[in-house]
């Protein structure tokens, strides 16, 4: 998280994470800019990271990560 995120981030991260559950995942609350400020940077964490909240996030990623999965599901080149 830190190559990606700013110090405000990461400080808000590690000062509100909890202990990691069974799956091994931590919950942490993060300051976000704007949807789609947080979009854009919540991406290229992959599959690394889960939006619990806000639920228009949550959205935005979902349905960003199923146009991904569309386009690469499709032959090379065809545009999904």
């Amino acid at each position: 998280m830190r190559e990606i995120a700013s110090d405000v981030v990461v400080a808000a991260a590690e000062r509100t994470a909890g202990p990691p559950d069974d799956a091994g995942w931590v919950t942490a609350v993060v300051p976000i800019e704007s949807l789609t400020h947080a979009h854009g940077d919540l991406l290229r964490l992959g599959a690394d990271v889960e939006v619990l909240a806000p639920a228009r996030l949550r959205a935005l990623l979902a349905a960003t990560a199923a146009e991904l999965a569309a386009l690469y599901a499709a032959p090379a080149g065809t545009g999904g």
